[in-house]
């Protein structure tokens, strides 16, 4: 295998020149970057990254942290993980870093000392607990980290969000606005900050619209499709005058419709639906699902550009926003 050594031979240059040349520094000239190259490519060279990490003292490794996916079953139904993944490594790789995966199970005591053994310097978290206590030590720690979908602005901390509160309340307006004015919200985790969001959002609208607030046509659906479905049963029963619901999630909302059905409701002519995401499928069930359309690909790429720029102190913000859009379909 060719060596930086083999080239600098080849060229009559010392070793550090000849990697000056490869890593295109500025102190080295053009025509001597030309022929270092030419040379190498003559001679089949291909770059250890990993040999010059290690010689820099330096690493391009960027890790992608995902807590939550625990239930086999989540993995059988899309997840946005996956576009996370592919949004980051696309922008990561174009800026000469690398993404790994991991997956952190519920039962690591510390996460601190979770980056501490698998050697990680810098992260993207997705699907953490914003009150976890192992997540507020990893807040406070020299870890530069950018969290997607939980607010934090710190030194060496940053995050990509969207207003989730705002997207949420659109969606229960245009249910509103559909002729629907008893409203329930299937929300997801109590102690997820997007659920948070989505709820505020739910009763802004609903105040909006002079409609009355009941905290019994809220419940909790845990982001998982079959326990919305179930819920959804027993809210019709219980509260027959129900004619639209909020779903905190697009598989929740695919859930609930699957209930409505069941029980002989026509929607949108008897209930209404809509969810939050816009998941591939949503367009094709039946009817439709309307839904919040929100770009994880670029969530991804996005939280790589942010923890670049605050690793490498090329920008100005630690805070990204995305928008979202309202995807009206036949649900309502």
């Amino acid at each position: 295998m060719t060596t930086l050594k083999d080239i600098a031979k080849a060229c009559g240059l010392s070793i550090t020149q000849v990697s000056r040349a490869l890593n295109n520094h500025k102190d080295v000239s053009e025509e001597t970057k030309i022929k270092v190259s030419e040379i190498a490519i003559q001679m089949g060279y291909v770059k250890n990254m990993s040999a010059q990490r290690l010689a820099m003292q330096i690493s391009n490794q960027i890790a992608l942290v995902v807590k939550g996916i625990e239930d086999e079953n989540e993995l059988m139904e899309y997840n946005s993980v996956y576009p996370i993944l592919c949004g980051s490594t696309k922008y990561a790789t174009q800026h000469n870093y690398e993404i790994a995966m991991y997956i952190i199970q519920d039962d690591i005591k510390s996460y601190v000392k979770y980056f501490q053994q698998k050697g990680i310097g810098k992260a993207i978290l997705f699907g953490f607990e914003y009150n976890d206590i192992r997540f507020l030590e990893l807040l406070e720690s020299h870890y530069t980290c950018v969290c997607i979908d939980i607010p934090i602005e710190k030194e060496n901390k940053g995050c990509v969000i969207t207003d989730n509160t705002l997207y949420a309340s659109y969606a229960v307006e245009a249910l509103i606005k559909s002729g629907k004015k008893n409203v329930a919200m299937i929300n997801g985790k109590s102690q997820a900050i997007v659920s948070i969001e989505r709820e505020a959002g739910y009763l802004v609208a609903l105040r909006n619209h002079n409609l009355e607030h009941r905290q019994k046509y809220i419940f909790d659906g845990n982001f998982d499709r079959v326990k919305a479905e179930s819920l959804t049963f027993q809210i019709m029963k219980d509260y027959p005058d129900i004619n639209g619901f909020f779903c905190a999630s697009d598989y929740m909302a695919m859930g609930c419709m699957n209930a409505l059905q069941a029980l002989g409701k026509k929607i949108p002519q008897d209930v209404g639906v809509i969810g939050f995401d816009n998941i591939p499928m949503s367009r094709f069930i039946k009817p439709s699902l309307s839904t919040v359309s929100q770009n994880d690909f670029n969530k991804g790429y996005e939280a790589a550009k942010l923890l670049i720029g605050i690793c490498e102190n090329s920008t100005n913000t630690n805070v990204t926003r995305l928008s979202c859009s309202l995807e009206i379909r036949q649900s309502i």
